[in-house]
């Protein structure tokens, strides 16, 4: 079932598409945190307040608008010494659904200016009626692509799936293609 589609219907055996993203999603979180981490440069202890613009269904042909505002906390120090990344953050589409959240990212430095960001969140997804994805309860994760600038502000594109993994009948899941800017708060 795609996003637009409201109607209730029986999923194949086996993976669906949102399944095999959310999969792919995790397994790439998993590999740059755990296997990349001994290439990645100390970052400066800060927090950061992103905000991004991006469209929701780009996907699925629906390309409704959307804002996000998240915070990034100042990274904390987890297992096989990650420095892992609480955010908590709010996007809000122009067809009326919204999607609050909270979770986990991380900073993997390509070099001194390049970054790839993953993350895995859980929160709240307000339906409308263009995007159904089947439960209140979602799960959303991505990747960025970011630059940071010698004032440690940055400039990045985003890529996420929106999916409840399967704990109710509908999961149709989504996908947002995001631009956003990164300010540092000292």
């Amino acid at each position: 079932m795609r996003a637009g589609n409201t109607k209730n219907q029986t999923q194949a055996p086996g993976l669906t598409r949102p399944h095999k993203l959310t999969g792919f999603f995790a397994l790439m979180i998993l590999f740059s945190c755990f296997c990349l981490s001994v290439a990645a440069e100390e970052r400066d202890e800060y927090a950061l307040l992103n905000i991004s613009v991006g469209q929701i269904g780009v996907l699925d042909d629906l390309s409704t608008d959307s804002f996000g505002l998240e915070y990034r906390f100042t990274p904390f120090t987890g297992p096989h010494d990650i420095r892992l990344i609480p955010a908590i953050g709010a996007t809000i589409a122009s067809n009326g659904s919204h999607y609050i959240y909270a979770g986990l990212a991380y900073d993997f430095y390509i070099n001194s200016h390049w970054l790839l960001v993953p993350s895995f969140v859980l929160g709240k997804y307000k339906q409308s009626v263009e995007i159904n994805l089947g439960n209140d309860l979602e799960f959303k994760s991505g990747i960025e692509v970011a630059y940071q600038f010698e004032n440690k502000y940055r400039a990045g594109v985003a890529f996420f799936h929106i999916s409840n993994g399967g704990i109710s009948e509908s999961n149709s899941g989504t996908e947002i293609l995001a631009f956003s800017v990164s300010i540092p708060v000292m």
